[in-house]
């Protein structure tokens, strides 16, 4: 039997203007309906038991309808529970909602409301040097993404059957220079690249000395990026550039951290470019590669204690581009000075082992080869290469002079042996290893070499 009488059915059909509804419809359809909330009262309970609730709410009965593609209820929250009251009318009951009587004696007695607060601010930081701290007042990433695109206000104008967009986008963060700044800023990145010697000199002395120039870092950050892509074969502008990454990074007044990854960048492509000027037989374009690699070098002991990935990915970089026998000898030779610079215990582990196989996969055949350039890249990756092997050296004794005690220990220079030398070509190659034997190095610095093998 249906728990929703024919009665009810007939009074529903009634209010929706269908009326002589026969009692075997009215029962049929009582039964239907009574199977219809059974099954979307068990939907419901489902979603309750995942929700780890032991109550019902009408979230859990919406949930259920959607299930049925059926639409769910508007106008009905999942508050308190409401309290019903029952009356008998005419023989049937019905259940009503009782409104609370409210004395007005109650109402009259009842408490003044505290007086609300006093209007107050407070002030928190935006930026710091360029870096937004992560505190609840400013916004994350995602909300200033959602606050932009929520600020895009189109207007459609119709004009002659003619629609246009006018869309207004506000920037996020006003980032206003005075007009001083930008005046120094004009003077400054003209003057780096003036031909007059002593006005390069005063800008680069401004910009290593100058406390107020915090405002200004991210533009010349921007300004050497943009110099360096523009004007990959023009050495000059290319050595200014190094020059004033080489003044900011020296500047104590300036945090050069937040941009560090936008600096590198530039320094390696001086460092290990195909070609930093347009006459590579002509222009000294070496000296421009020496001077980036000391400044990745600057870069990775001043700042590889903080960021412990610094190093490691700077010396992959390079050691990729040392033995890949595809790159050129311009490349290479950038690659052999950067590990250079980067100390004695990264060549020691990572250039002397390989060391042979660069020599006779790459420099042999450059060696032999008649073309001028060709020539002039395999000398100076030789010579870049004996002084890999020089610093090992030198490093190795320094070592052994630091472990004396006093000067009674001290041992005389003394001429290698042939099994020296040998082994020091075996372990080089027969290019670099003569090359360095030109030298005429002392017995203490070829076995500095073979023992850091």
């Amino acid at each position: 039997m249906s728990a929703i009488s024919k009665d009810t059915i007939k009074s529903i059909g009634e209010s929706q203007g269908i009326t002589n509804l026969k009692d075997d419809v009215a029962v049929a359809l009582g039964q239907d309906v009574d199977y219809r909330i059974q099954e979307l009262i068990q939907e419901a309970t489902k979603f309750m038991r995942h929700s780890k609730r032991s109550k019902m709410t009408v979230d859990d009965i919406n949930a259920a309808l959607r299930v049925k593609n059926v639409e769910p209820l508007y106008g009905y929250g999942h508050g308190e529970a409401q309290k019903f009251r029952k009356t008998v009318v005419n023989s049937q009951s019905i259940y009503f909602t009782e409104d609370e009587e409210l004395s007005f004696d109650t109402i009259l007695n009842k408490p003044l409301p505290k007086i609300p607060l006093d209007v107050s601010f407070t002030a928190h930081w935006l930026a710091i040097e360029g870096v937004q701290p992560a505190i609840p007042q400013n916004p994350t990433p995602s909300d200033a993404k959602v606050d932009l695109l929520t600020k895009r206000a189109k207007t459609h104008n119709t004009n002659n059957g003619i629609t246009t967009d006018q869309i207004d986008v506000k920037p996020l963060v006003k980032h206003i220079l005075s007009k001083e700044l930008q005046m120094y800023f004009e003077r400054i990145t003209d003057s780096i690249v003036s031909d007059d010697e002593r006005l390069r000199s005063q800008a680069f002395e401004s910009l290593g000395n100058d406390p107020g120039l915090h405002q200004l870092l991210p533009y010349f950050v921007q300004h050497i990026q943009k110099k360096v892509i523009q004007n990959h074969k023009h050495l000059d502008i290319l050595d200014a550039m190094l020059s004033t990454v080489h003044a900011i990074l020296n500047n104590p007044h300036l945090f050069v951290e937040p941009y560090l990854h936008q600096l590198i960048p530039s320094i390696l492509t001086c460092l290990v470019a195909k070609s930093i000027c347009e006459h590579p037989l002509e222009q000294d374009h070496w000296h421009v590669r020496d001077r980036a690699a000391k400044l990745i070098a600057h870069i990775s002991s001043q700042y590889g204690k903080v960021y412990h990935t610094l190093q490691p990915r700077i010396t992959k970089t390079l050691l990729r581009a040392f033995l890949d026998p595809a790159k050129p000898l311009t490349t290479q030779y950038g690659s052999i000075k950067g590990l250079n610079a980067l100390g004695p215990d990264v060549t020691r582990t990572l250039m002397v082992p390989n060391i042979k196989f660069y020599a006779d996969n790459c420099l042999q055949h450059a060696v032999n080869s008649q073309h001028p350039l060709t020539q002039n890249g395999a000398a100076k990756c030789k010579e870049a290469l004996v002084e890999t092997l020089q610093l090992i050296a030198k490093h190795g004794q320094q070592e052994h002079a630091s472990r004396q005690t006093d000067g009674s220990d001290m041992v005389m220079a003394e001429a290698p042996s042939d099994q020296e030398q040998q082994a020091l070509v075996d372990l080089v190659g027969e290019v670099v290893g003569g090359a360095f034997l030109a030298q005429n190095p002392s017995k203490q610095d070829i076995q500095a070499i073979l023992e850091s093998s």
